[in-house]
């Protein structure tokens, strides 16, 4: 009985992984690879922040705000939380961490500045036309058959949440990939380097692309990257000149 309580608080004090994911159809299920990687040691969760195949729900700021009130729930518990999103949902995870006391961010390509965002006057067009002449079947089939509204709250949500990644100060690891077709690499590091954390750390992967989790050129050393991170074992240093160069 003693040795049951024991393990059931050892569960309990159990550090929480929230990971937020992109857009597309197959939400959370783009995060599989991630949370198999780590769910042994962490309580994952994943929360669908829309609806699919409901094209009313296309408020982006209610997409934001059911990612908020899962971290707000477990900071509640006063649990260990780390936070982590992939593309659009590492824009809105950025506007959380700014807010809320998260112990770290994981940020994978996080959907600051779409391609094509700035080059077209008739951007959502142009965003569905580049979304669905991917060269992967893997990403046009997650974009075919999304609401038209939704392509327009993407691009709202980038717009919104992207300044606050400017304000972040908690730990941040960001990792790209170098032949991202949907969201350019530049991005990242831009909003790198003016990200006032301390601790912070960029990857670029070689010949990585956007869904980096369903990319089996490169997930492994993105799981490997995410590993050493939440083990200490990446060096965290004082961000200096030198410190806030990026890592190919």
């Amino acid at each position: 009985m003693i040795l049951e309580k024991q393990l059931k608080g050892t569960r309990a004090k159990r550090p929480v992984i929230i990971f937020l994911h992109g857009f597309g159809r197959k939400r959370t299920g783009e995060l599989e690879a991630f949370q198999k990687a780590f769910e042994h040691d962490y309580d994952i969760l994943m929360p669908e922040l829309f609806d699919p195949e409901d094209p009313r729900d296309s408020n982006g700021i209610l997409w934001a705000n059911r990612a908020l009130h899962v971290v707000e729930k477990e900071l509640l518990k006063q649990r260990q939380v780390i936070l982590g999103g992939f593309s659009m949902g590492g824009v809105i995870a950025s506007w959380i961490a700014s807010m809320l006391p998260v112990e770290k961010l994981i940020l994978v390509a996080p959907a600051f500045d779409l391609i094509n965002l700035k080059n077209t006057g008739n951007i959502l067009a142009s965003l569905i036309t580049h979304f669905t002449h991917l060269d992967s079947p893997q990403e046009i089939a997650n974009f075919n058959g999304l609401p038209a509204n939704f392509f327009q709250t993407l691009i709202d949500v980038v717009v919104q949440f992207r300044p606050y990644a400017s304000r972040l100060t908690c730990p941040v690891l960001l990792i790209h990939g170098s032949q991202d077709g949907i969201v350019s690499p530049q991005s990242s590091k831009i909003a790198f380097s003016r990200m006032p954390a301390t601790q912070k750390q960029m990857f670029i992967i070689e010949n990585g692309h956007h869904v980096m989790f369903e990319d089996e050129g490169v997930c492994q050393e993105a799981l490997a990257l995410i590993q050493l991170y939440l083990n200490d074992q990446i060096v965290i240093r004082k961000a200096t000149p030198a410190a806030d160069t990026v890592v190919d």
